[in-house]
């Protein structure tokens, strides 16, 4: 906000396109946003929440915010005192009030709220087992400015960490208000432990439902199945509990046969601590994506993979650089299961590989999805120039020929894939890599 204003002081056009509706439409309330510096005898210099300057931003912008955004911030009580003024700014909306001003929260459809649940225990030995859930009046406040918009469409809570008491209620107003407008909701880590929560099942034109396994019950995935929602995430963090208990094979069969169009997303995302998947047996899982850097790509994964969700799986691979010793010798590697999956997968699409394989392998996975595969994923640095597979009587002898011409250098293999794809096609750097995150359809 600071350096938007600085722009605003260039010119006259620049000074208009400042305070047009469109500069406005996101509007993200971090550590300094609207604050000053004030000296508490205890704690020193801090930033605290200036009400006058809040007041000015609200009545001259505030009723262009289209998307308001909460990051992770360490001083509640900042954010606390500017949800209650949106409240009240939303509840008195009578423009013949001299105190309140029209418009504010009645535009407002996305609202993204993350607790930073570890940032207070950043510096201490024991992390994990020293996660802060928010509750109290901040949780009020949270409740009573979801309630005050009502023309929400898209909502996001993460790493709320919740008891179960707490969690029940927590959508009671959104419930009531949004249940026929709300498209997108995600409540990612909702509760520290299992608790079944049911709100999720009572948005009728829901589109998008992003979750953590912990929340999930039989009795929400036969509402959700009876509601006819299409997309459900299933995201799972270093901040869930180990292993929740998955859902019976018998309600995803019936959940499937009522909703032919649900297809669920699962993904876990942990980068300190090692984690497995909540594998939801008999499930229409459509993406499987670890970032974690100690998963292994293990035969046995793969074979229940291909088990469970041979018929609807689009999506597999691992993102991030591992942090784990890869074994060089093709019986230790999983390249056969990976082949396997490519051939018997009628509906796989996508694949990403940060392990190591063999430029032979790539050639013979690529040849197998040469009119499925849209994208590859492959770390170059895990890439090994090797021909090892051994021989198979259904290959004649230019076929072996090619494999082993193809497979002695990375250019050779690069040229090799794209005349299969039909399309440019290289390998990616560790740099590269990291960047990547495919889209989840």
């Amino acid at each position: 906000m600071r350096e938007r204003y600085y722009c605003s002081m260039v010119c006259r056009r620049w000074y208009d396109a400042f305070y047009l509706p469109q500069s406005w439409s996101v509007f993200v309330f971090d550590e300094r946003t609207l604050t000053r510096r004030r000296f508490n005898y205890y704690s020193g210099w801090q930033y605290t929440l200036d009400h006058l300057r809040a007041q000015m931003c609200l009545s001259t912008v505030g009723s262009f915010f289209r998307v308001l955004i909460f990051a992770p911030m360490t001083n509640f009580y900042n954010m606390y005192e500017f949800m209650n003024m949106l409240s009240f700014y939303a509840e008195h909306h009578n423009a013949k009030e001299k105190c309140t001003v029209s418009g504010i929260g009645e535009h407002i459809h996305t609202l993204r709220y993350q607790f930073p649940c570890d940032l207070l225990a950043r510096f201490e030995e024991d992390q994990i087992s020293r996660l802060y859930g928010t509750g109290g009046k901040l949780l009020e406040a949270v409740k009573r400015l979801m309630g005050n918009l009502k023309k929400l469409r898209h909502l996001e809570l993460t790493d709320l960490l919740l008891d179960g008491t707490e969690a029940k209620t927590l959508l009671d107003d959104v419930a009531t208000e949004q249940c026929l407008i709300l498209r997108t909701l995600s409540l990612v880590n909702m509760t520290k432990s299992t608790c079944t929560i049911i709100h999720p099942g009572v948005f009728i034109n829901l589109k998008v439902l992003e979750m953590s396994p912990q929340n999930l019950s039989e009795e929400l995935v036969s509402l959700l199945a009876d509601s006819g929602l299409p997309t459900l995430h299933l995201r799972q963090t270093e901040h869930s509990p180990p292993s929740p208990p998955p859902v019976s094979p018998k309600t995803w069969r019936q959940a499937t046969s009522r909703n032919p169009h649900l297809r669920v997303h699962l993904s876990l995302t942990s980068l300190r601590v090692e984690r497995e998947i909540v594998w939801q047996e008999k499930a229409p899982v459509a993406s499987i994506l670890y970032d974690c850097p100690f998963s292994k790509l293990e035969g046995g994964l793969l074979n229940r993979t291909l088990e469970w969700y041979r018929d609807t799986l689009q999506l597999f691979g691992h993102v991030g650089i591992p942090k784990f010793n890869m074994p060089k010798s093709f019986v230790d590697r999983s390249d056969p299961f990976l082949l396997m999956m490519v051939k018997e997968c009628p509906r796989l699409n996508t694949l990403i590989l940060r392990e190591r394989v063999s430029t032979c392998t790539l050639l013979l996975i690529a040849e197998a999805g040469r009119s499925r595969l849209k994208d590859l994923y492959v770390r170059r640095n895990a890439v090994i120039k090797r021909c090892d597979w051994p021989i198979s009587p259904d290959w004649d002898y230019d076929y072996q020929q090619w494999l082993k011409k193809c497979s002695q250098s990375y250019e050779e293999t690069e040229s090799a894939i794209s005349d299969i794809f039909g399309r440019s096609w290289t390998m990616l750097s560790d740099k590269e890599f990291v960047k990547l995150w495919p889209k989840m359809f």
